[in-house]
């Protein structure tokens, strides 16, 4: 009889040696049942034979290692690796097998709900991402921004981990804090930021003028339906105008991008054609459009960080003629991800075919293009001035005219947009430090520059410089 120590009183129990057995015994017959499962599987829905070969193989391979290999292995855990080995093998950014434990997470975003920072990330080349952070979340509050290149996560490195790793690392328990490298046009900064239970509200609706604008952050679990409520909503108030804001949106449920456009798309029209191989499917709607939406002008809003099932959605009332596109060019995402969820809570996520528009345009790595170009306020495109140039009267530099524009948005006189330090620069410069009450030289250093990133933002937040500019297009 071996004995177990017991944490949380610090005394000796002693377990019988048959519990120890029985216990032994159920871990070996759950993991030879999910093996089992596998095999099964790939046996009855594959009519490839070398697949069943191969699928024999890959268990015999795992019976011998997990008993006949001379150190004790973790069994659970040594077919998790083998799959995610395999899923690796792709080089698909988009395909990952996730455990229990990731796939709870995986189903906390769907669902709108969850523990975190409030940041959507994606994986591409092998580097991680910021896509968009959540509006009003903890990483928007800190400054963290779209594109944003995530390099470690409380000082450990992100290099080589599965995006699912990375963002388990990332959320945690309700109220503690995350330490975040990020990397913004090499300029490297370490964020703190304290975790809290997010709430993604799909659909937030405001009104200007007789334009009514519904924001959709992602497509997730009843987004169709709170879409939908909305619109009635504007409906009643007397609405002329709408617009639908995708922008930062990185997309989400292709079922509710589906049922979003039949709002605007009647009954038995395509919405979006899947493509595997050879074979095509188109995917129609399944009821009629909202009762007197066509009385309505139809506008979509978006930007680079538009993607996946926002530009199903897009692309579809776009090939339609229902809406008029604004804004910039689309992410370009035109993949679909398919799960299959097992019966221990694991599940596996990958890329099953690609999309077309309903006139059969192909927009992975391309995009969307809007009808009304419209681009945002220019301090929001300025090149991002690295934490350690510093700058006076005399210098050229392309970075320089990133400050003009900076202090220009903020109110100073910066005098010729150009890439030149002069003596008006040098006086926005002493006035701007003044203000922000730090040593006033008139030289930008590192000091300065955070205090100018540190405004920029908080203007950002203030105003919205691409909507309104859309507002008064629709308007004309």
């Amino acid at each position: 009889m071996k004995p177990f120590k017991s944490k949380k009183s610090g005394t000796t129990t002693y377990v019988p040696l048959k519990y120890v057995v029985i216990s032994i015994l159920f871990t070996i017959i759950i993991t030879a049942a999910i093996i089992l499962t596998i095999l099964w599987y790939w046996k009855n829905t594959s009519t490839d034979p070398s697949i069943q070969k191969n699928a024999e193989k890959l268990g015999e391979v795992y019976e011998v290692i997990a008993t006949d290999y001379y150190k004790n292995k973790d069994k659970e855990l040594l077919l998790e690796d083998a799959i995610k080995g395999m899923t690796k093998s792709l080089k698909d950014p988009y395909t990952e097998y996730m455990s229990t434990e990731e796939t709870k997470s995986f189903n906390e975003d769907v669902s709108g709900d969850f523990v975190g920072i409030g940041a959507e990330m994606e994986q591409k080349n092998e580097k991680i991402y910021i896509a968009s952070p959540i509006k009003e979340s903890p990483a928007e509050k800190a400054g963290i921004q779209p594109k944003d290149e995530l390099i470690a996560v409380d000082g450990k490195p992100v290099k080589g981990k599965q995006l699912t790793e990375i963002v388990k690392e990332v959320r945690g328990k309700e109220g503690t804090t995350v330490k975040l490298l990020i990397n913004r046009n090499g300029d490297e900064k370490e964020f703190s930021i304290k975790r809290e239970t997010i709430h993604v509200e799909s659909v937030k609706h405001e009104k200007h003028g007789q334009t009514h604008v519904f924001k959709i952050n992602k497509f997730q679990e009843g987004t169709s339906d709170e879409l939908k409520a909305a619109i009635e909503k504007a409906q009643k108030q007397g609405a002329k105008h709408i617009l639908i804001d995708l922008r930062n949106n990185p997309g989400g449920l292709l079922d509710e991008a589906v049922n979003m456009a039949n709002i605007f798309v009647d009954k038995g029209e395509t919405v979006v054609q899947l493509e595997k191989g050879k074979q095509t499917r188109q995917i129609t709607t399944d009821h009629a459009r909202l009762k007197g939406i066509e009385k309505l002008d139809v506008g979509i809003l978006m930007n680079e960080g538009s993607a996946s099932a926002s530009e199903v959605f897009t692309g579809a009332l776009k090939d339609h003629g229902i809406a008029k596109v604004y804004g910039e060019k689309s992410f370009g995402k035109g993949i679909v991800q398919t799960t299959r969820e097992f019966s221990d809570g694991s599940l596996l996520k990958f890329t099953e075919m690609k999309w077309l528009t309903p006139k059969g345009h192909y927009i992975h790595e391309k995009g969307i293009k809007p009808d009304v170009e419209i681009k945002g306020a220019a301090y929001e495109n300025m090149k991002v001035i690295p934490s350690d140039k510093t700058f006076k009267v005399g210098d050229k530099s392309e970075y320089i005219k990133s400050l003009k524009t900076g202090l220009d948005a903020l109110g100073y006189d910066v005098g010729e947009m150009n890439e030149n330090f002069d003596s008006t620069l040098e006086e926005a410069v002493r006035s701007f430090q003044s203000d922000q009450k730090v040593e006033s030289d008139g030289v930008f250093n590192r000091k300065t520059n955070e205090k100018l990133t540190e405004q920029l933002v908080n203007k950002s937040t203030e105003e919205d410089v691409m909507l309104d500019l859309t507002l008064k297009k629709i308007g004309e």
